[in-house]
Protein backbone atom coordinates (compact mmCIF):
# COMPACT_ATOMS: atom_id res chain seq x y z
CA UNK A 1 0.00 0.00 0.00
CA UNK A 2 2.82 2.46 0.87
CA UNK A 3 4.41 1.27 -2.48
CA UNK A 4 1.28 2.77 -4.29
CA UNK A 5 0.90 5.84 -2.80
CA UNK A 6 4.89 6.83 -2.97
CA UNK A 7 4.55 5.74 -6.85
CA UNK A 8 0.71 7.91 -6.68
CA UNK A 9 3.17 11.46 -5.43
CA UNK A 10 5.79 10.82 -7.32
CA UNK A 11 3.80 10.70 -10.55
CA UNK A 12 2.30 13.85 -9.62
CA UNK A 13 5.54 15.46 -8.93
CA UNK A 14 6.03 14.62 -12.68
CA UNK A 15 2.80 15.56 -13.64
CA UNK A 16 2.99 18.97 -11.99
CA UNK A 17 6.14 20.07 -13.08
CA UNK A 18 5.30 18.59 -16.93
CA UNK A 19 2.31 20.88 -16.84
CA UNK A 20 3.60 24.39 -16.14
CA UNK A 21 2.90 25.43 -19.76
CA UNK A 22 -0.54 23.78 -19.93
CA UNK A 23 -1.44 25.27 -16.61
CA UNK A 24 -5.67 25.25 -17.53
CA UNK A 25 -6.00 21.61 -17.64
CA UNK A 26 -4.22 20.42 -14.58
CA UNK A 27 -6.86 19.11 -12.12
CA UNK A 28 -7.68 16.75 -9.19
CA UNK A 29 -10.56 14.39 -9.57
CA UNK A 30 -12.99 12.30 -6.64
CA UNK A 31 -15.52 10.17 -8.11
CA UNK A 32 -17.91 7.67 -6.35
CA UNK A 33 -17.44 4.68 -8.65
CA UNK A 34 -18.56 1.21 -9.07
CA UNK A 35 -16.74 -1.80 -10.83
CA UNK A 36 -17.59 -5.40 -11.69
CA UNK A 37 -15.20 -8.05 -12.27
CA UNK A 38 -16.34 -10.85 -14.96
CA UNK A 39 -15.84 -14.57 -13.94
CA UNK A 40 -13.56 -16.53 -15.77
CA UNK A 41 -12.58 -20.48 -16.26
CA UNK A 42 -9.44 -22.29 -16.46
CA UNK A 43 -8.44 -25.69 -16.20
CA UNK A 44 -7.47 -25.24 -12.66
CA UNK A 45 -10.85 -23.70 -11.49
CA UNK A 46 -13.48 -21.04 -12.03
CA UNK A 47 -13.99 -17.78 -10.29
CA UNK A 48 -17.70 -16.06 -10.34
CA UNK A 49 -17.73 -12.50 -11.55
CA UNK A 50 -18.27 -9.75 -8.38
CA UNK A 51 -19.06 -6.11 -8.02
CA UNK A 52 -18.43 -3.94 -5.75
CA UNK A 53 -18.61 0.19 -4.89
CA UNK A 54 -15.96 2.72 -3.40
CA UNK A 55 -14.21 5.56 -4.88
CA UNK A 56 -11.58 6.90 -7.47
CA UNK A 57 -8.85 9.68 -6.61
CA UNK A 58 -6.61 10.54 -9.26
CA UNK A 59 -4.69 13.65 -10.66
CA UNK A 60 -4.54 14.76 -14.68
CA UNK A 61 -2.26 17.29 -16.64
CA UNK A 62 -1.55 18.82 -20.10
CA UNK A 63 1.93 17.74 -21.51
CA UNK A 64 1.56 18.98 -24.83
CA UNK A 65 -1.38 21.37 -25.93
CA UNK A 66 -2.25 21.04 -29.60
CA UNK A 67 -5.20 23.77 -29.95
CA UNK A 68 -7.87 22.39 -28.77
CA UNK A 69 -6.84 18.54 -28.11
CA UNK A 70 -4.68 17.62 -24.98
CA UNK A 71 -2.07 15.49 -24.78
CA UNK A 72 -1.60 14.72 -21.53
CA UNK A 73 -1.18 12.13 -18.53
CA UNK A 74 -3.61 10.93 -15.37
CA UNK A 75 -2.68 8.80 -12.19
CA UNK A 76 -5.51 7.33 -10.32
CA UNK A 77 -6.40 5.31 -7.02
CA UNK A 78 -9.38 2.87 -6.96
CA UNK A 79 -10.51 1.67 -3.79
CA UNK A 80 -14.24 0.16 -3.85
CA UNK A 81 -15.56 -2.79 -1.71
CA UNK A 82 -18.97 -4.18 -0.93
CA UNK A 83 -19.96 -6.79 2.05
CA UNK A 84 -22.58 -9.28 2.06
CA UNK A 85 -21.96 -11.49 -1.05
CA UNK A 86 -19.54 -13.59 1.02
CA UNK A 87 -18.01 -13.36 4.32
CA UNK A 88 -15.15 -11.40 3.45
CA UNK A 89 -16.75 -9.38 0.85
CA UNK A 90 -15.35 -7.87 -2.53
CA UNK A 91 -12.32 -6.05 -2.50
CA UNK A 92 -10.32 -3.33 -5.11
CA UNK A 93 -7.79 -1.38 -4.83
CA UNK A 94 -6.11 -0.41 -8.23
CA UNK A 95 -3.38 1.88 -8.92
CA UNK A 96 -3.19 3.29 -12.47
CA UNK A 97 -1.14 5.87 -15.14
CA UNK A 98 -1.08 6.71 -18.53
CA UNK A 99 -1.64 8.85 -21.01
CA UNK A 100 -4.89 11.40 -21.64
CA UNK A 101 -6.36 12.57 -24.71
CA UNK A 102 -8.88 15.80 -23.98
CA UNK A 103 -11.06 17.76 -26.39
CA UNK A 104 -10.89 21.38 -24.67
CA UNK A 105 -12.49 24.68 -25.72
CA UNK A 106 -13.46 27.70 -23.85
CA UNK A 107 -16.20 27.80 -26.30
CA UNK A 108 -18.21 25.14 -24.90
CA UNK A 109 -18.80 23.37 -21.52
CA UNK A 110 -17.77 20.11 -21.76
CA UNK A 111 -14.92 18.57 -22.34
CA UNK A 112 -14.74 14.62 -23.46
CA UNK A 113 -11.49 12.59 -22.92
CA UNK A 114 -10.04 8.95 -23.78
CA UNK A 115 -7.13 7.59 -21.53
CA UNK A 116 -5.41 4.35 -20.95
CA UNK A 117 -3.59 3.07 -18.39
CA UNK A 118 -1.72 0.35 -17.03
CA UNK A 119 -0.48 -0.43 -12.97
CA UNK A 120 -1.53 -2.96 -10.43
CA UNK A 121 -4.82 -3.94 -8.70
CA UNK A 122 -5.22 -5.99 -6.12
CA UNK A 123 -8.54 -8.02 -5.18
CA UNK A 124 -9.46 -10.79 -3.09
CA UNK A 125 -11.66 -11.98 -5.61
CA UNK A 126 -14.63 -11.84 -2.95
CA UNK A 127 -13.01 -15.14 -1.61
CA UNK A 128 -10.30 -14.93 0.57
CA UNK A 129 -9.67 -12.46 3.62
CA UNK A 130 -6.52 -10.90 1.86
CA UNK A 131 -5.92 -9.13 -1.29
CA UNK A 132 -3.26 -10.27 -3.96
CA UNK A 133 -2.15 -8.28 -6.96
CA UNK A 134 -1.31 -8.30 -10.75
CA UNK A 135 -1.14 -6.17 -14.06
CA UNK A 136 -4.59 -4.37 -14.83
CA UNK A 137 -4.85 -2.04 -17.84
CA UNK A 138 -7.82 -0.19 -18.53
CA UNK A 139 -9.27 2.25 -20.88
CA UNK A 140 -11.66 5.38 -19.87
CA UNK A 141 -13.79 7.55 -21.47
CA UNK A 142 -15.67 10.46 -20.30
CA UNK A 143 -16.91 13.70 -20.12
CA UNK A 144 -16.07 16.46 -17.82
CA UNK A 145 -18.79 19.61 -18.02
CA UNK A 146 -17.92 22.78 -16.20
CA UNK A 147 -20.03 23.86 -13.30
CA UNK A 148 -18.29 27.03 -12.31
CA UNK A 149 -14.81 28.29 -13.20
CA UNK A 150 -12.68 25.43 -11.87
CA UNK A 151 -15.08 23.30 -11.23
CA UNK A 152 -16.23 20.19 -13.51
CA UNK A 153 -19.02 17.49 -13.31
CA UNK A 154 -17.25 14.16 -14.43
CA UNK A 155 -18.61 11.15 -15.85
CA UNK A 156 -16.67 8.14 -16.96
CA UNK A 157 -17.15 4.78 -17.95
CA UNK A 158 -14.26 2.08 -17.93
CA UNK A 159 -13.53 -0.87 -19.13
CA UNK A 160 -10.02 -3.62 -18.82
CA UNK A 161 -8.65 -6.57 -17.19
CA UNK A 162 -7.03 -8.03 -13.79
CA UNK A 163 -5.36 -11.52 -13.03
CA UNK A 164 -7.40 -13.93 -12.09
CA UNK A 165 -6.96 -16.38 -8.71
CA UNK A 166 -7.49 -19.16 -11.18
CA UNK A 167 -4.94 -17.94 -13.86
CA UNK A 168 -5.74 -15.99 -16.18
CA UNK A 169 -7.24 -12.54 -17.38
CA UNK A 170 -10.68 -11.33 -16.22
CA UNK A 171 -12.46 -8.41 -17.51
CA UNK A 172 -12.93 -5.14 -15.47
CA UNK A 173 -15.73 -2.65 -15.82
CA UNK A 174 -16.53 0.53 -14.03
CA UNK A 175 -18.39 3.68 -13.91
CA UNK A 176 -18.24 6.60 -11.94
CA UNK A 177 -19.09 10.40 -11.84
CA UNK A 178 -17.98 13.50 -9.70
CA UNK A 179 -16.12 16.63 -9.60
CA UNK A 180 -13.02 17.59 -10.66
CA UNK A 181 -11.22 20.86 -9.38
CA UNK A 182 -9.14 22.36 -12.40
CA UNK A 183 -6.46 24.39 -10.72
CA UNK A 184 -5.91 27.11 -13.85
Amino acid sequence: MRRLWATILVLGGVLGVGCGSARAQTGVYAMASGGFVGSSVTSIGSQNGYSQFGGTFGLYGTILPLGPLKLGADGRYIIESSGGSTQYGNQLQSGLFGPRLALFSHAVPFSPYVQFEIGEASTNYGRFASRSSSFAYQAQFGLDYTLIPHFDLRIEYGTGTIGSDVGGREGMQQIGAGLVFRFF
